[in-house]
């Protein structure tokens, strides 16, 4: 297979590293990442300024490596437009640092490269572990390579992809597949005074997660890696069903 690895943490990461050397076992790997984190830009697309690539060999055993003045979105597009001539068989975003659970997948920026893997009708994967800190990646790759390895086997929806978070433990007690959970947070906006006596806004918070069961915060917090599948297609079926029954006559 021929996959291509990206990440919203930078080329350097050593995330993208440990998951680009396991992902070895599966078949060729070429890396497009950014030059610089692009944590929680979301899907964001540089329109309005060009866009710098470079090569930069991380040395292990990679076909290609590039680093891109851009975001994850980016570097998946230019990758499958300009930089890959072979076909490519799938997509992997991550490793990440810290989770991406629950609706905080609208934020991400590693969900997000594998959503353009996915856009562009590859098999994608997202991969993050749940600790900022020292997180294991070793653990995490080495269990990715054996999700992918037998999920690209069975799912034939190539425009499918899926979002995979591991506990930062030793030892996984399991695999379990989970829906999203709700992801809410109290104060939300710090607001202080900068040394000129200005105000400034700081976005960040304190997670209230309610747990529910089935979800992939609840999996990840008894010790489970969670796999959630997600689509590109948002519309809301059951709301569109009900509003083809109604006549706006405007």
């Amino acid at each position: 297979m021929n996959i291509l690895i990206t990440n919203d943490d930078s080329i350097e990461s050593e995330g993208l590293k440990t998951l680009a050397r396991n992902l070895l076992d599966l078949g060729n790997i070429y890396i497009v990442a950014p030059q610089k984190p692009q944590s929680a830009l979301s899907h964001a697309t540089t329109l309005h300024k060009p866009l710098r690539a470079e090569k930069f060999p991380l040395g292990i055993g990679e076909k290609l490596s590039l680093r891109v003045s851009g975001t994850p979105a980016d570097c998946v597009l230019l990758a499958i437009d300009v930089f890959i001539k072979e076909k490519i068989d799938i997509v992997v975003s991550g490793i990440n640092k810290g989770p991406n659970l629950g609706d905080d997948i609208i934020y991400s920026g590693t969900v997000a490269g594998a959503r353009e893997g996915a856009i562009n009708n590859i098999l994608s994967f997202a991969i993050s572990v749940n600790d900022f800190e020292n997180p294991n990646f070793e653990l995490a790759a080495s269990t990715s390579v054996k999700i992918i390895d037998k999920l690209s086997k069975i799912i034939k929806i190539k425009n499918t992809y899926f979002n995979i978070n591991f506990p930062n433990i030793s030892s996984i007690k399991g695999v379990k597949f989970a829906k999203l959970s709700r992801r809410r947070y109290k104060n939300r906006v710090f607001i202080g005074k900068d040394p000129f006596g200005r105000e400034f806004y700081w976005i960040g918070g304190v997670l209230e997660d309610p747990y529910e069961e089935g979800t992939d915060s609840k999996y990840v917090k008894e010790g489970y890696a969670s796999i959630t599948p997600l689509l590109i297609d948002q519309t809301d079926y059951a709301v569109l069903k009900e509003l083809s029954k109604i006549n706006l006559d405007i």
